[in-house]
C-alpha cells in the first residue's frame, strides 16, 4: 500500500510538470498529450488504491456479517456502475480516461457509505 502512495505521490508531481509545460504560449501539442498520459496514470493509480481500500473493508465487514449479504450488495453496486456503461452510444463516446473517472467516481461514492456506517 505505500508502494502505491509513492507511485501516486510521484504521479501527482508529474502531473503537475506536465501542467506548467502545457500553460507555456509556446506548448506543442505534444506537451498537451504527455498532460493527459499523466493524469490518466494518476486517475488509474488513485482508482487502484480505492479498490484495495474497498477490498480492505469488505473483508473486515465479511467477517463481521455473513458473505450472502456482502454478494448481494456487491451485485447491486456492480449494477449501478454497469449503467454507465450500459447503452451503446454511451459506450462507444467514452474515452479511457472518461471511464476511469466515471469508475473513480463511483469508488469515492462508494468509500463514502462505507465510512458514513462506522
Amino acid at each position: 500500500m505505500n508502494g502505491l502512495k509513492e507511485q501516486i505521490e510521484e504521479a501527482m508531481d508529474r502531473v503537475a510538470h506536465c501542467r506548467l509545460r502545457a500553460e507555456r504560449p509556446c506548448a506543442r501539442l505534444e506537451d498537451e498529450y504527455a498532460l493527459e498520459k499523466a493524469r490518466t496514470r494518476l486517475l488509474t493509480l488513485e482508482l487502484r488504491c480505492l479498490r484495495s481500500e474497498l477490498k480492505s473493508t469488505d473483508v473486515a465487514r465479511q467477517r463481521h456479517q455473513g458473505g450472502s449479504e456482502r454478494s448481494r450488495h456487491e451485485f447491486k453496486d456492480r449494477s449501478e456502475v454497469g449503467k454507465i456503461m450500459r447503452t451503446k452510444h454511451k459506450h462507444l463516446s467514452l474515452s479511457a480516461r472518461e471511464r476511469a473517472e466515471a469508475s473513480f467516481a463511483a469508488l469515492q461514492h462508494e468509500v463514502g457509505n462505507t465510512t458514513e456506517g462506522r
